[in-house]
């Protein structure tokens, strides 16, 4: 899978109309990293949660930048295998 998404498990007992956002990325685009390293910080409800790289590859694409919500099952990132 190359999507970087919120795993549904952090999502429990939430409505659909609730969000999250991204407090920050702590890889940029272009940048090659390992399955398993932290990607991102995001804020959901009163918790930080860590989002990790799914495999080894580049971070193509961030489609949710620092600061912006997103709802269950949003796209936030893509990592391209390598």
């Amino acid at each position: 899978m190359n999507d970087v998404t919120l795993d549904s498990h952090c999502w429990p007992a939430l409505e659909a109309v609730d969000q999250a956002f991204v407090e920050r990325w702590l890889v940029s685009e272009g940048e090659a990293v390992r399955a398993g390293e932290l990607l991102a910080r995001v804020r959901l409800m009163q918790q930080t949660v860590e989002v990790v790289a799914p495999h080894n590859g580049v971070l193509e694409t961030i489609f949710i930048p620092a600061g912006e919500r997103f709802g269950q099952g949003a796209v936030l990132a893509r990592v391209i295998p390598w």
